[in-house]
């Protein structure tokens, strides 16, 4: 015991001072790994669930839709509730919250009970992620700070890369619920360190926030707009575009967007200032970001299906395949931080999203039956690197646009652009394959295909095509933040 209470003194001492910044990114890089792992360990496992669960394609997107739905929903509430409650505070209840769900998913035996686990997972997800940029970009000086999230994107690429390996082989050996279980004990480590080292003082930025009121309203009405958004994007492949209930919910989710923003305008307390819009770089930096990680989960959430259904490898292999753009990205990530630094963000970030626009054309043309996967490898690998030289010098680009008191609101809402991407991605690239399926009359059962091999044949070419326009569609949607990219500003001016 005494050696125990010697050893967390030791460790509360070596945390303080000028070495705060590097225990803080630590404890930053825990949650940062978990977040980022937590999606790529069940992507590559997917088509596990879908069998082992008996659930449609359109269906099992849900255990991934989800976590990253809750996430996105309340990222910008826990943002902002940081700000007036304490980031470590909620930051660490995060980690709980997290390890828990993880525990729930694991234990799940219906459908419906592992995407409920999921969103519970995504509630500690929104906790954790809303808070892990905001506390890098406090501790380091803005001489640093592209540096630091640089290397915070090779910890966001460490957990992209492990995700698919640790899946496959968990999956192959122990069965998809242990993907969960993995999680766990992480967690349990994860929370005693980051409430030992982390300091309140030194890791909140927003300042006068005493006397100020949460925006409840504005929280329950941007998560209640993207949810019927969704929705409505899973559905409509099989009710019909056209359709009443769709129309409908589509409707609906301009009224709540529309009602955000008024609520926003008018609110003296706003979950997101909207006056920080005003600022060109800041809105074109954000647009640049959400179109990279809606274009991007084409082939994230699409590329583990095609090989284990249409190429029959095992999931396994896949997993490891999956790792290329990871990889490329831890490799590029921090060099093209350090260059933002020095050089500015411009143009990096606008070459790496034109990469990785070309990469996604590519992998519409070498995703064939016949085709091995060589190509397709070298396709995954020019997408990392085209991400990994765009994301550290966007976000130290939206960073720099902004008041250091608004960090919270920025880093909540970095967070809940990729997250609102990566769900609107798979909401649309699902809906792109479930529509080919559909029109051809398999009524979205790709599953199908593992169940009746007679029928794969027959199923294949229609996936192949939906998956061709999806990447199509992707590196259009990617155009746009080129764009975006290549007109905000050399440097970031407020």
């Amino acid at each position: 015991m005494r050696k125990t209470a010697a050893s967390i003194r030791a460790l509360r001492l070596s945390a303080g001072g000028s070495a705060h910044k590097w225990w803080a990114f630590a404890a930053v890089s825990i949650g940062v790994f978990m977040s980022t792992l937590d999606v790529s360990i069940v992507n590559i496992s997917l088509p596990r669930i879908m069998t082992g669960l008996n659930v449609s394609f359109g269906s099992v997107q849900w255990v991934v839709l989800a976590y990253l739905l809750t996430i996105t929903s309340l990222l910008l509430a826990f943002g902002r509730l940081a700000d007036l409650a304490g980031r470590k505070r909620v930051y660490v209840a995060g980690f709980a919250v997290f390890t828990l769900g993880n525990l729930f998913a694991a234990l799940s035996r219906t459908a419906l009970e592992l995407t409920l686990a999921r969103a519970f997972a995504g509630v500690g997800g929104a906790m954790i992620q809303a808070n892990g940029v905001a506390i890098t970009a406090a501790v380091f000086p803005p001489e640093e700070r592209g540096k630091a999230l640089g290397l915070n994107g090779t910890i966001v690429a460490a957990g992209l890369v492990t995700g698919p390996t640790a899946g496959g082989l968990l999956t192959d050996a122990l069965g998809w619920r242990s993907i969960f279980y993995a999680a766990i004990p992480v967690g349990l480590l994860a929370i005693p360190f980051a409430a030992l080292v982390l300091r309140e003082h030194l890791i909140s930025t927003s300042t006068g926030a005493k006397g100020e009121r949460f925006d409840w309203l504005g929280a329950a009405l941007w998560a209640a707009f993207l949810s019927t958004l969704l929705f409505g994007l899973n559905r409509a492949p099989t009710l019909g575009w056209g359709s009443p209930a769709i129309v409908s919910l589509f409707a609906l989710s301009l009224v709540l967007l529309v009602a955000f923003v008024l609520v926003e305008l008018r609110s003296a307390y706003p979950t997101i200032r909207l006056s920080l819009f005003r600022v060109w770089g800041f809105s074109a930096g954000c647009v640049a970001s959400f179109s990279s990680f809606m274009g991007q989960q084409a082939s994230v959430f699409l590329v583990p299906f095609y090989l284990q259904l249409a190429l029959g490898l095992s999931v396994r292999t896949a997993g490891v395949l999956m790792t290329t753009v990871p990889l490329s990205m831890a490799l590029v990530a921090p060099l093209s931080g350090r260059l933002s630094d020095r050089y500015g963000s411009r143009g990096l970030s606008t070459v790496g999203l034109t990469i990785a626009a070309v990469a996604l054309l590519l992998l519409s043309r070498v995703a064939t039956a016949d085709q091995g996967y060589w190509p397709l490898v070298a396709a995954l690998i020019l997408l990392g690197l085209g991400v990994g030289m765009f994301q550290s010098p966007n976000n130290s680009f939206i960073f720099g646009s902004v008041p250091r008191e608004h960090y919270g609101a920025a880093s909540g809402f970095i967070s809940t652009l990729r997250n609102a991407g990566s769900s609107l991605g798979i909401a649309v690239w699902g809906a792109i394959i479930t529509s080919e399926l559909t029109v051809h009359g398999f009524s979205g059962d790709l599953e199908a295909t593992v169940h009746s091999p007679a029928l794969k044949g027959q199923v294949m070419p229609v996936f192949l095509d939906g998956l061709h326009i999806a990447m199509y569609a992707a590196a259009a949607v990617i155009g746009v933040g080129i764009v975006a990219s290549a007109l905000r500003g050399a440097r970031p001016q407020r």
